[in-house]
């Protein structure tokens, strides 16, 4: 064991309890004995040395071509769909899976923290669907990435079923537009239910899950973040919201101008600080996201430094910055994370070539996977994307999704027909 793992404190036979994982957390300083996430000091000169040193092992650790699939949750429900999604991976030339384990607030996996998801009902209650995967990609020749969505937890109209969902257990975490609504349902800009970004409860409690995700799969090749961000520019103006930014602007204001401010929210704008420092609370807000994820990288290569960390993020990087406040330029340059998965799903082959080619130039030589959208495109279409991407210089490409691909694993025509350009050298 290094310095830098987590080991649960458990007797041998016993299954890990949200207490023993919060043990280790506490004890290499992630978290409190509150439970809060601590905001890490400025790194040494030595903290940094060894921050590159365990991102270039994991970076080193993606293939040399990455030809990936994400998998969505719905291919995550039965021993035989797992084993579909392995064979046809293998099969025809796939060499990574990104694969769902944290969709909805949920999990596909075994977990202290949050409730089994209702798809897995009728499922016995020793069934782990990662664990199987993984189980079935062992010697199969193909990484496995778990992939969280982050912020983004529920997308029905009724409540989640179980009472230690994160929805219905701390209703007090989730994000709200500026008339204090928030909405269960995708519709406009906004997917569904989100939590508050700015939120400590909130970011502590995710790094407890994906903690304990890279400590119950050692063998996992990476871990894949989605739905890191805000939904549009038009969320969080939670009570929390609005009180930490004052807090963070107090001491910039004079004492007359911070007392009219706050005569104006109680006089019922409260608002009053927002509007005043529009740019201000912008680029709070954009914080708020890159803290979490500077805290995430930072626990996950104390727990294994040879953890590959990624993000799904808009195509965009200027356009991510500004209105999904998802600054995953930043995120990269920093080396928090060794790659990114940028959504090029555009249809159209030449707009998805620029925006690849684009993207490789401003990662400075950082591996970039390009996602397409395969599911909106024929087979054709998605080859001349694949070749696209190779001519932009990408470390590969990534193909949404396996599941609408091969309609949840019923056929492979779709697979068969690209097969030839995802490896065309099966051999070398």
């Amino acid at each position: 064991m290094t310095p830098l793992e987590i080991r649960p404190v458990a007797v041998i036979g016993q299954t890990p309890t949200r207490a023993h994982f919060q043990t280790g957390l506490m004890r290499i300083g992630i978290i409190g004995s509150n439970g809060d996430i601590l905001e890490l000091a400025q790194e040494s000169p030595r903290r940094r040395r060894m921050t590159k040193a365990m991102h270039s092992t994991a970076r080193h650790r993606l293939p040399e071509e990455v030809r990936a699939l994400w998998v969505v949750r719905t291919s995550m429900v039965s021993p035989r769909s797992i084993e579909r999604v392995v064979e046809y991976a293998a099969r025809y030339g796939f060499n990574a899976l990104f694969v769902q384990v944290r969709g909805r607030g949920d999990a596909y996996y075994r977990s202290s923290y949050e409730p089994r998801a209702e798809a897995l009902a009728d499922q016995p209650d020793d069934f782990d669907p990662l664990g199987y995967l993984l189980r079935c990609a062992d010697g199969a020749g193909v990484q496995v990435h778990a992939w969280l969505n982050v912020f983004y937890v529920w997308s029905q109209p009724r409540k989640p079923r179980s009472g230690q969902h994160v929805v219905s257990r701390s209703p007090n975490w989730i994000a709200r537009d500026a008339q204090n609504r928030y909405q269960m349902t995708t519709a406009g800009k906004v997917e569904g239910v989100y939590l508050c970004p700015s939120n400590p409860n909130v970011r502590a409690h995710l790094l407890k899950v994906f903690a304990e995700v890279a400590q119950r799969y050692p063998e996992i090749d990476g871990l894949h973040l989605d739905y890191v961000r805000y939904p549009y520019d038009g969320y969080c103006y939670c009570a929390g919201c609005r009180a930490r930014f004052r807090e963070a602007m107090r001491e910039r204001v004079s004492e007359t101008r911070r007392a009219q401010l706050d005569k104006s929210v109680a006089g019922r704008n409260p608002l009053a600080w927002i509007q005043a420092f529009p740019a201000e609370w912008s680029d709070w807000r954009r914080d708020q996201v890159s803290a979490f994820v500077g805290a995430f990288s930072r626990q996950s290569r104390r727990i294994n430094p040879n953890l590959i960390l990624s993000a799904a993020v808009w195509p965009d990087p200027q356009a991510a910055a500004k209105q999904k406040l998802q600054d995953w330029l930043y995120w990269l340059r920093s080396d928090w994370l060794d790659t990114v998965l940028p959504m090029a799903y555009d249809k159209d082959t030449a707009v998805v070539q620029r925006q690849a080619a684009r993207v490789v130039e401003q990662a400075q030589g950082r591996p970039v996977i390009v996602g397409v959208g395969a599911w909106q495109v024929s087979p054709d279409s998605t080859v001349n994307k694949i070749r696209a991407i190779r001519r932009s210089g990408a470390r590969g490409f990534c193909l949404f999704s396996y599941d609408a691909i091969t309609q949840e694993g019923k056929s492979d025509a779709y697979l068969r027909a690209v097969e030839r350009e995802v490896n065309p050298y099966p051999f070398g």
